[in-house]
């Protein structure tokens, strides 16, 4: 990933919760304009993912917690984007509002994903919220 402005972002918000297809999306969209794609946020993804920086996964079937999955990452990219477990992909939603209430996926940082934020954060990069984007 080029824009480390783009991957402290999210690397904040993985910090402090699971991020959902939509956040990825939301923040994608702020850095890189409003024409962005979902295959674009998708490759956003499979760069963090690529880079250690986080694992995929999804609500537990119980609702409570969450829980890793336990694919190759080829598979859960698959699963992004023709959807998973009931959820909307970005591939069938009918436009990218749509998928502001798909729980297809939750990203969670790992311990280098942790060590890249505090790395981030140690250079000056603060968070820059949101400004209104859907």
């Amino acid at each position: 990933m080029n824009d480390e402005q783009l991957e402290f972002n999210l690397l904040v918000q993985l910090d402090d919760d699971w991020i959902t297809l939509w956040e990825f999306m939301y923040y994608t969209i702020q850095s890189r304009g409003p024409s962005t794609t979902a295959e674009q946020t998708a490759t956003v993804i499979r760069s963090l993912v690529e880079s250690g920086l986080m694992t995929l996964g999804a609500l537990a079937s119980n609702d409570v917690g969450w829980e890793e999955w336990d694919v190759d990452l080829d598979e859960a990219m698959r699963r992004i984007a023709d959807g998973y477990d009931g959820e909307v992909g970005y591939l069938s939603a009918p436009d990218r509002t749509a998928l502001m209430d798909s729980e297809v996926i939750r990203a969670c940082i790992t311990e280098k994903g942790e060590r890249r934020l505090a790395e981030l954060e140690a250079r000056g990069f603060t968070f820059e919220g949101s400004s209104g984007l859907v």
